[in-house]
């Protein structure tokens, strides 16, 4: 049975290669942001771009469950913290948190009374991603790991502190706000994160510089995924 999936990333680079491929059905407006529904490997799929940040993340990440998408994949960059990782290589998300949120008990003591820090992807759609990164040639390598979120570039004078209280494979602007959304409206969630930059290639300089190429190294596991999404999810 076909899935209605929700796919959203931050940047117009991350998500037109996607909505190029789509066969377009609508398109709507809301908040500001432009919602496109469609087909794409066999799946409906609603496509957007949600801007840069947690604010602009979580509101795009509402809308698509308002559309009642069966599940949230976000697809996009991120930078390295694992030094042993390269340009291009896929982290699998397995799960994520925030870095610049006061960690002493913020989500835990509080809405949405968490049982630590994390955010944890759904297992299905992992375990999916992991079988699909074994079936294609992508030009990176691919492996499960855990994500930070936070409003800023980290350069390389930023990375120490993080890597110390987190211990994480990758760091981005959007990840974690995604999935707190999906957590307390407990629809399933995913990121696919290409490093964009490394220890030793860091900064806006470095994004920009990989960023196009670096995000169809994620829209290709993600299109690797789609054509099995309906047989392997239960309803």
């Amino acid at each position: 049975m076909k899935q209605k999936i929700g796919s959203i990333a931050a940047a117009d680079d991350e998500i037109q290669p996607l909505i190029a491929q789509m066969q377009i059905e609508k398109t709507e407006e809301a908040a500001m942001l432009k919602l496109i529904e469609g087909t794409w490997q066999g799946q409906s799929i609603t496509a957007v771009r949600c801007g840069v940040g947690k604010v602009n993340a979580a509101l795009a990440t509402q809308l698509l469950i308002d559309k009642q998408v069966s599940a949230v994949i976000m697809i996009g960059t991120a930078g390295a913290l694992d030094p042993n990782l390269r340009i291009g290589d896929v982290i699998i998300i397995e799960r994520c948190t925030y870095h610049d949120v006061d960690h002493s008990g913020v989500l835990i003591h509080y809405h949405p009374y968490m049982k630590d820090l994390w955010f944890l992807s759904d297992p299905d759609l992992v375990h999916l991603a992991e079988r699909a990164a074994g079936q294609g040639n992508g030009e990176g390598k691919i492996r499960t790991g855990r994500g930070v979120s936070g409003d800023q570039f980290i350069d390389q004078a930023g990375r120490s502190s993080i890597i110390e209280k987190f211990n994480p494979d990758c760091v981005d602007m959007e990840s974690a706000a995604v999935a707190h959304v999906c957590y307390v409206n407990q629809i399933p969630f995913l990121a696919l994160r290409a490093i964009s930059d490394t220890p030793h290639q860091s900064g806006s300089k470095a994004y920009h510089q990989n960023s196009s190429w670096a995000a169809l190294q994620a829209l290709t596991l993600l299109e690797r995924m789609m054509g099995e999404l309906g047989e392997n999810r239960p309803e």
